[in-house]
Formats: structure tokens, sequence, C-alpha cells
């Protein structure tokens, strides 16, 4: 083993033994002195190292908590989050579906998180819900009109191919299609009109996209209407206006082609709200219909009754009007099976039937309850049911009733249920717990709360006490998860104090259990159990004898004055040489190197970065305009010079804003791939799938 081995063996013994005895997370290694400048660069502070600015333009709402700027914070990212909308939308308009969506995708949804906590600090009323939909919608119509253009590149294949059955079914989506486009887009056209109003964004370019993208399928629409179906009527005439569940609906109809012709002798499908009633035509067209209401409201004066074509065929469908006056019929639940013991997370099943007066009642759903939650849901089929519902931890163990309730409020059937008891077994539950010293006097808690095997339980009250003293309560979150940070009570004295996390199980089926923790006060990192400091300490004295022993070794083979003294070692573990006149005057191509070094010692978020400030550097002095400039800002005003390689720099910045703000890393893959492109544009002739850079 020569001298560098040894001694990089013996950083490595001493960093375990550091992070062993100290119970401290290990700092980021961007922390070291020479990623500083890349840092820098990350966080938006344009210029060289010798000319930063005195003031940050920019900074990582994640980290960004000084008092007085909330505000401020709260209107950047709502910029940032309509900037994002309206980039979706002219992407939309331009037939960039997946741009679109990327622009509303998971960098959109951790902004809006951001935003949201900001947003909860402040005292302005918080836009979170406005900017979500909007989101989603979006998102939504990207998709739907990718899927109209697939659908009419397929339509207008078949049409030239002579297949008119398969041009008429894909017709037939996109009749569903565009109006769900239609739909769609005014939608998101009224989420931008709200979030103008109550923010000072201006999204006027983004709803003139959505309406013309809107309007152009609409219009195109038209002409495969006209080219794939035939027009219909549909008329109906109702016997009586009154009618109940036992008195129905009966009405004599027509269906009939828009220039008179009879639809004669076909089986045809009739929707009625959520309801389908299949009839048959006559020579003549004509047929009866036959309608018992169930969840139509009391209130209701009409009932639109559609004609739905079947997929091949060649008429377009219709709608008409009947006037009606409802009147509430009783009906009766039935138990025909049941669950007789659960337990947490079981599934308790439940059987029976529903009729009025013995008529069995068709279409509709009832909730299966545990002790007058709902906890499934259970669907009607001519008089009959059978549902199950996952138990939660909110019902007591023990006796308790378990069954099924209609839901309806003034509606054309009338409220009911049914119950029978069913035992609720105890369940065994399991606490764990991390405390960390935050500051002199707070300690932030963390732990997860769950069954003995292993289901995370959400929902249920967490207390918190130190050394024995109540400091707060927490309710745990998805996957049975919590977090705190709480102050020491004066009355507490010492360095160390015991923190506990108790849940008394009062009121749910889940068994009491508490855990606990020992914490340094003032000393910051995550507190180990005593048998890991233990262990520690036992691995930490190998650890130093072994470290002790090859750097004997290593010194004893190699003399002093060798070419490793030209050498010093970096934290990240390569090499670099100590005389300045060995560095290229190139600011970029170190940068790059730098990058690669990141990427295959196994930090990608890092290498990404780094390839975005070496991109940055290369291309400020292509762009005219410079200043404090955000990524996308960047991105935007190189875009605008109308360079042929804008579409690099779109990949580099988002790779490198999900590994600077978002909150899950990049992989490898991605990041070597954003190094890839930052070669690209910077012009280095390097390939990415070079090896590692050698000790010289």
């Amino acid at each position: 083993m020569n001298t560098v081995g040894g001694r990089s063996l013996v950083f490595a013994l001493l960093i375990i033994l550091m992070t062993v005895t100290s119970g401290i997370a290990v700092a980021n290694p961007a922390s070291a002195a020479d990623g500083d400048a890349v840092y820098r660069v990350a966080v938006q502070q344009n210029g060289t190292d010798e000319e930063q600015n005195e003031t940050t333009p920019h900074r990582n709402p994640d980290n960004y908590s000084e008092d007085g700027d909330l505000n401020s914070v709260e209107g950047w990212l709502a910029d940032r989050l309509s900037t994002q909308l309206g980039e979706s939308a002219i992407q939309l308009s331009e037939g960039e579906y997946e741009l679109a969506k990327d622009y509303v995708g998971e960098d959109y949804r951790e902004r809006l998180g951001q935003y949201v906590d900001v947003a909860g600090e402040t005292d302005g009323e918080s836009q979170e819900d406005e900017f979500e939909e909007a989101g989603e919608k979006q998102s939504r119509l990207s998709d739907t009109v990718q899927e109209y253009r697939e659908t009419k590149d397929e339509y207008e294949a078949a049409r030239e191919e002579g297949n008119e059955q398969r041009a008429r079914e894909r017709a037939r989506e996109l009749e569903t299609l565009a109006n769900e486009i239609e739909s769609l887009g005014g939608s998101v056209r009224e989420s931008y009109d709200k979030i103008e109003n109550q923010t000072n964004a201006d999204l006027s370019e983004a709803d003139t996209a959505v309406e013309n993208v809107t309007e152009t399928i609409q219009t195109e629409q038209a002409v495969v209407r006209e080219q794939s179906f035939e027009k219909t009527e549909l008329t109906l005439t109702s016997e009586r206006e009154t009618i109940s569940f036992l008195e129905p609906l009966v009405a004599t109809g027509e269906l009939r082609t828009a220039d008179g012709t009879p639809i004669a002798n076909e089986e045809i499908r009739l929707t009625i709200g959520n309801h389908t009633k299949w009839v048959t035509t006559d020579s003549a067209g004509a047929f009866t219909l036959e309608y018992r209401p169930t969840d139509e409201q009391l209130s209701t004066d009409k009932l639109a009754v559609q004609y739905v074509p079947k997929t091949e065929s060649v008429y377009l469908g219709d709608e008409t009007n009947v006037s009606v006056s409802i009147e509430q019929a009783e009906p009766t639940v039935s138990l025909s099976e049941v669950s007789s013991e659960v337990s947490y997370n079981d599934e308790a099943a439940v059987a029976g039937e529903l009729a009025v007066d013995g008529t069995p009642v068709d279409g509709v759903t009832l909730a299966v309850v545990l002790e007058g939650e709902q906890i499934g849901t259970a669907t009607v089929t001519d008089g009959e049911f059978s549902g199950t519902g996952t138990v939660s931890a909110s019902v007591p163990d023990g006796v308790a009733e378990l069954g099924v309730r209609l839901p309806f409020d003034d509606q054309a059937l009338a409220a009911t249920n049914n119950t029978t008891t069913v035992t609720v077994r105890e369940t065994e539950s399991k606490l764990s717990i991390e405390g960390e010293s935050t500051g002199s006097r707070e300690i932030t808690v963390n732990g997860t709360l769950g069954t003995a095997s292993g289901d995370g339980v959400a929902g249920e009250t967490v207390q918190l006490r130190i050394d024995g003293t109540s400091v707060g309560t927490v309710t745990t979150g998805e996957g049975g998860s919590f977090g705190e940070t709480v102050s020491v009570p004066d009355s507490i004295s010492g360095s160390d104090v015991t923190v506990a996390v108790v849940y008394e199980g009062s009121g749910s089926n889940l068994a009491p259990t508490t855990a606990e923790t020992v914490v340094v006060i003032g000393q910051t990192g995550t507190q180990l159990p005593t048998s890991v400091w233990l262990a520690g300490g036992f691995l930490a004295v190998i650890a130093a004898g072994l470290g002790f022993w090859w750097y004997r070794r290593s010194a004893t083979e190699i003399p002093s004055g060798g070419p490793a003294d030209d050498r010093q070692s970096t934290l990240d573990g390569t090499t670099a040489t100590k005389k300045s006149s060995d560095l290229s005057s190139d600011t970029v191509t170190p940068l790059l190197e730098r990058a690669h070094e990141q990427l295959t010692s196994g930090r990608p978020d890092d290498a990404a970065r780094t390839s975005y400030a070496a991109v940055r550097r290369a291309l400020a002095a292509r762009m005219d305009k410079q200043g404090a400039l955000t990524h996308w800002e960047f991105y935007r005003t190189y875009r605008s010079e109308d360079v042929p390689d804008a579409e690099l720099l779109h990949d580099i910045t988002q790779g490198y804003e999900r590994a600077a703000f978002g909150r899950e890393s990049v992989s490898t893959d991605e990041a070597s791939g954003i190094l890839e492109r930052a070669r690209r544009l910077c012009g280095s002739d390097e390939s990415s799938s070079d090896g590692a850079p050698a000790d010289d």
C-alpha cells in the first residue's frame, strides 16, 4: 500500500470515528471551500467570483425565512407558479404536450408546496386551491388534447384506407374528447381569472393560448361530425307529470333522423342522469320508456333524457327534457351477511337487499358504516348488494355497530339504514422516535406510529414529553409519521434529557405504547439509542487503532519529499496539485471536470448543480442581457435570442432545479444526461463516458 492510499484510509476511518461517536450527520460536501463558487451560482448570484453582487437576488424558498420578508417570498412564489402556468399554456398551443405537462408537473407541485408553507405564515389570503386546480386541470387538458390529436391521426388514416367502421369508431372517440376539451378549457380559464384577481399575475397570453386551442378543436370536430355522422331527433311525451319510485315515469317516444326518417327496429340506449335504460323502437321509430326515480332531488322539475348511439352507429346522439314533479318513497334495507369480528385494517363485509314495498331498487350506492363512520361502499343491483370497508383506528375496540346506510337527503328515495353488532379486537401498536437538539433549548422530535406488523397509522394523537413533563401533542400523518419542534421547560436543568412519545390509545382499537430517547441539549445532530452509542464507541477504538497502524506502516514505505508532496487531498476524495500555474485559465472546463468527479463519486445532485454553473459561465458572454436572473429567467432570455441550442439549456435548467430545490435527489442517469448536455452546450469535446481522473 502506498502513502496516498494509507492516508486516504486514515481519513475514512477518522470520518467514521467522528460520525459514530458524535451522532451528528455529516455535512453536505458542497460546503467545502472549493464548492463555494458552485453554490453561489446555484442560488442565482450571477457574475464571477470576483464580481459578486452585495445582495442575493433570489433565495431558495425552502431556506428563506427572515422576518419581514415572507410577503415578498409569497409574491415571488406566486409569480413563479403563474409563469409556469403561462409557459405550459404556450407549449400546449404549440403542440409541445410533454413540455406543457412538465411545466405543471413535479416541479410545479413542489413549488406549490413551498408557496403553501410560506402563505400559511402571512396575513394575506392564500391562493393555493386556485393554483392547485389550475395545474391539475391544465395537465389533464394537455393529456386530452394530445389524445385528441393522436386519435385524429388514426381517424384520418382509416378514412384514407376506406375503413368506414374504424373511422366512425375514432370519430365517436373524438366527439367525447372534444366535449371534454371544451369543458376543461373553460375551467382552466376560470382558474386564470381567479388567480389574476387575487395576485399581480398577468395570464392574458395563457388565456388566449387555451382559448385558441379549444376553439381550434371545436372547429375541427365540427368537420369530423359532418363527415361521419347523421343527426337525430329524440321526442318524448309523458303520461303524467307527478312521479315516484312506486309510480314511475311512463312516456312514449320517437327517434328519427334530422330529415324525419324513423330509426326503426333498433335497440337504443337512453341515459337519465347516472342511469341507463334500453328500449327497442318499432317500424315507425316509436318506443315506450318506464323509469323509477331514485337519487333525483325532490326539487327536480325536468328530467334530461339522452339518446347515446352505439360506438359503430352512423347516428349522432340527441337529448330532450321531460317535465316532472317527484314524490318521495320510503325504502327498506335488510342485512343477510355481516362480519362478526374485525380489527384494525381488516375488511369488514356486509350483504343484503334494498326495496320499496317489495319492489327491488337498482343503481344506487350504500355507505358501509362502522360505529356511524363510513368505511366503504356497496352498489345495489336489482335490489341486492354486497360490499366491504376498511376498519380504521378511530373505532374503539369492543362491541360496535356495523351495517349500511342510504345517505340520501331530500331525494326520490328517503334515507334509511340497518346495522348489527360486531366485535372489534384490539391491535398491538408500536412507536419509534428520533430526537435532535436544534437550539440551546429546542428539540426536534420525529417518529412513526404503527402496528406491530409494520402498518403505519395516520390521524392519531401522540403526546410529547421531556423528562416526564408534557410539552405538546402531534397528529400522525401519512404512513403514521410525525414531527414537531418543542422547547425544553425552564424547570428542567441538565445537559441531557429524556424525550418520550406516548400513544394512549383512548377511543381507538390500538393498544397504548411509548418510546423514548436521550437528547443532549445544545448538541445538534440526531441522537442515538444507548446501545448504538456503546457499539459506536467499540468501533471508534478499532478505527483509531487501524488508522494509527496504517499510518505508521505507510510512513515507513515511502520517504517524505516524494511526488505526493506536490498534492493535497480534497474532501471529496480526489487529488489536486497545489501549484496554481497548473490550473486551466478557462473557468468552464474545471467546473465540467469537477461535475464528472462528483458524478463518479456518487453525488448526482452536486454534479447537476456544477454542470449548470459551468453552463451559466459559458453562456454569459453570448447574451446581451445579464444581471440578477433566476435560472428560468436566464433560460427565457437565452431562448429569446433565437439560438438553436435553447432546448439543451431547458433540459439542464430543469435538472438543476430538481437538484437544487427538489425534495428528492436526481438519479445518476439524469445527472449524467445533464452533464453530457452541458458539455455540448459549452463546446467541450470530452465524453461523458470518460473514466475518472487519474491521480496526476
